[in-house]
């Protein structure tokens, strides 16, 4: 435990590691194959879906038409598109492969089908042939039966060389072949619980072992709010320099995904940005786990993830919460020290935002008061927009128990302290806490 919370520290955050380079280009495909799988994903992206691919296992250069040139074997379930699911091209007979035959004229297409596997095998005399194994019913068995046919290209058509069905003999076979080999290596997982440390500017809650990534955590970030700090293993692809890295979760709980933006920090392997509300919203959420996928391009391709755990994520993050808004709340105190504050809230003059965001960077509202007027800050953009800034005068004040009705507002404020408030409109908001206006940003601020 100890040495965790060492690792939770921000000192262990903020490494001085050298930065991973982003991932070479992979060798050119020809123009065929490239133009196949632009298609899936210019067809998924077009539906609204994210291209998720493994480029490395989609096209393979092979050998098949003895002409001496290159055929390519296309497996397309090595993409899939988020919005349909992973059976789009896998069946009870396989999944769905396309064979490109060299040609005169540029490779063409010779073979598609849903096959159980594909093998190029040697058939005497120099020549390759393809072996699939089939649906069982082809050899006229049932469907779960191994069938195995070979085929051979003739320079215009496939020859069937032979058909298989398995016999007693070939399962026999294969289990002591399985036996042989030994215990098949399931793929890693992550099972690591999130776990909580540190106190005020400097608290942590994060996990470990994943095994796309060393550490994924939240940390407190300096002005108020929440970062999200990545730390990748080797086998995370990574985008260009000055690209930022997106990770969408999708939880099971409803289907509800939300993509968190990464940018690298200077000098470090560490990507990090500000925590997106609904990413935060997953984590803590009803989910015991999350499906992550990464996109190194901007979203144009996207790759699959390990599950991520959420294992103690919801405690670990509240923590984490409590102590980052005590922290901004009293940097914001610091900061109004020798202010006063103005009737008739009796709080001081400024911007009042969530305590969860910081001043420079406010998700969507902060409230402005300044003893004479009150405004909905929200940017400053046109009228009309989702943006648009409503100040006016501030109105009566009335007493509502222990808060001021504002009736021209339709609202109550509750002051909790000269600069921390709590507004009640229909319902009863998260503490605000104060900001001055050169903590701002400069279209947020009311002239």
């Amino acid at each position: 435990m100890h040495s965790l919370f060492a690792f939770l520290s921000l000192a262990a955050w903020s490494v001085q590691a050298a930065a991973a380079p982003a991932a070479a280009p992979a060798k050119a495909w020809p123009r065929e194959v490239q133009a196949a799988y632009d298609d899936l994903k210019t067809e998924c992206r077009a539906s609204g879906g994210k291209f998720i691919a493994d480029r490395a296992a989609f096209a393979t250069e092979t050998e098949l038409t003895n002409d001496g040139k290159s055929d390519w074997v296309l497996e397309y379930a090595a993409t899939r598109c988020s919005n349909a699911g992973y059976s789009a091209w896998c069946g009870t007979a396989g999944c769905m492969i396309s064979i490109l035959g060299s040609s005169p004229g540029g490779l063409r297409a010779i073979f598609g089908d849903n096959v159980r596997g594909w093998s190029a095998v040697d058939l005497g005399r120099g020549r390759k042939g393809l072996e699939i194994p089939v649906h069982g019913t082809v050899c006229g068995g049932a469907g779960a039966e191994a069938c195995i046919e070979t085929l051979a290209w003739n320079g215009r058509k496939w020859d069937l060389v032979k058909r298989h069905r398995w016999t007693d003999a070939d399962y026999a076979a294969e289990q002591r072949r399985q036996a042989a080999a030994g215990a098949v290596e399931l793929p890693p997982q992550h099972e690591t619980r999130w776990q909580f440390g540190g106190s005020g500017a400097g608290a942590v809650a994060a996990t470990t072992g994943h095994p796309e990534f060393v550490a994924l955590g939240l940390r407190c970030q300096p002005g108020g709010g929440v970062y999200m700090t990545l730390v990748p293993k080797p086998g995370l692809s990574l985008p260009p320099a000055g690209r930022p890295l997106l990770v969408n979760f999708t939880g099971s709980e409803g289907g509800y995904d939300a993509t968190q933006t990464l940018v690298q920090e200077p000098g470090k392997s560490d990507f990090s940005g500000p925590i997106d509300p609904g990413v935060e919203g997953l984590l803590i959420g009803a989910d015991t786990g999350l499906d992550p996928i990464a996109s190194a391009s901007g979203g144009d391709e996207w790759q699959e993830l390990s599950y991520l755990s959420l294992a103690g994520s919801t405690a670990a993050i509240r923590s984490l919460r409590q102590q980052c808004d005590g922290a901004a709340g009293a940097a914001s105190s610091a900061q109004a020290a020798g202010r006063k504050p103005v009737a008739p809230l009796g709080i001081l003059p400024g911007y009042y935002v969530s305590e969860s965001e910081p001043c420079a960077q406010p998700s969507f509202e902060a409230l402005f008061y300044d003893g004479r007027r009150l405004g909905l800050v929200r940017g400053g953009g046109a009228p009309g927009s989702d943006e648009e800034n409503f100040v006016g005068p501030l109105g009566k004040v009335e007493r509502s128990g222990k808060a001021l009705f504002l009736p021209e507002w339709g609202m109550e404020v509750r002051v909790l302290s000269p600069t921390r408030i709590q507004l009640t409109i229909q319902d009863s908001e998260a503490p605000r806490r104060w900001c001055p206006a050169e903590g701002m940003p400069a279209k947020w601020r009311v002239r």
